[in-house]
């Protein structure tokens, strides 16, 4: 099992009270997957949500397909604590499991099975490499007509336009939590979890989608280095 500093508990404590529901855009993000989804495989049974976090994805597809069955994984197992009691209402309806994302996948489900897989903010502390395989193990599960989703941290296009993002995402976070903007700043660019990032560009990301063979690899939303991004089978 991989160590990152989202194993620490004070790490997610603070991103799941002050950075994930300040996210500029995250209902857009989310309401954007489920049009996706719904052009593309409008009605899922099996989902699987990779680097779940609390559940926020999973728990929006859930809500939204009845008929659903979801799959839950997570590294972190702070992350996996706050998930079991984030989705307890749908207990029944999804499996939570503690696992390596740089790991292979493919043992928890198997091949052509799987109608709808998502990620939010988890993969991109993947080596790119590890990146790229872990798209082919999504490929390979997904279900003919199958959809992948992922609302993601990516690369700048250069470092003017990096310098440009941080500072209106720190705006951001400084509003949403009511607080001073230095003081947010000083966090921001010392948090522990920035060495987790190994960010990619989201063009190149597509690329690799279609290399893989997905049918209409595209970028459905971007704001700076936010994304959303996938692809069908």
């Amino acid at each position: 099992m991989a160590t990152t500093n989202w194993q620490r508990q004070d790490v997610t404590e603070h991103y799941l009270e002050q950075i994930r529901g300040a996210v500029p855009y995250g209902a857009d993000q989310a309401k954007i997957m489920l049009q996706v989804i719904n052009h593309f495989s409008p009605n899922p049974k099996k989902v699987i949500d990779l680097g779940c976090g609390n559940g926020f994805l999973a728990e929006i597809l859930l809500k939204t397909y009845p008929d659903a069955h979801a799959l839950l994984l997570d590294h972190s197992e702070p992350m996996i604590q706050a998930a079991t009691e984030h989705m307890h209402a749908y207990s029944n309806r999804c499996d939570i499991i503690h696992a390596d994302l740089s790991n292979s996948i493919e043992k928890f489900a198997t091949p052509n099975s799987i109608d709808c897989i998502v990620s939010g903010f988890a993969i991109h502390h993947l080596p790119h490499e590890k990146k790229k395989e872990l798209y082919r193990e999504i490929y390979n599960l997904l279900t003919d007509g199958g959809i992948f989703i992922n609302i993601e941290h990516t690369a700048s296009a250069t470092p003017e336009v990096e310098k440009l993002y941080d500072g209106l995402f720190i705006d951001h976070l400084a509003i949403h939590n009511n607080r001073e903007k230095h003081d947010v700043a000083i966090d921001y660019y010392n948090r522990p979890d920035i060495e987790d990032n190994k960010l990619e560009r989201v063009d190149i990301q597509v690329n690799w989608l279609r290399e893989i063979g997905f049918k209409h690899p595209n970028c459905y939303f971007k704001w700076f280095e936010l994304a959303v991004f996938g692809g069908v089978k």
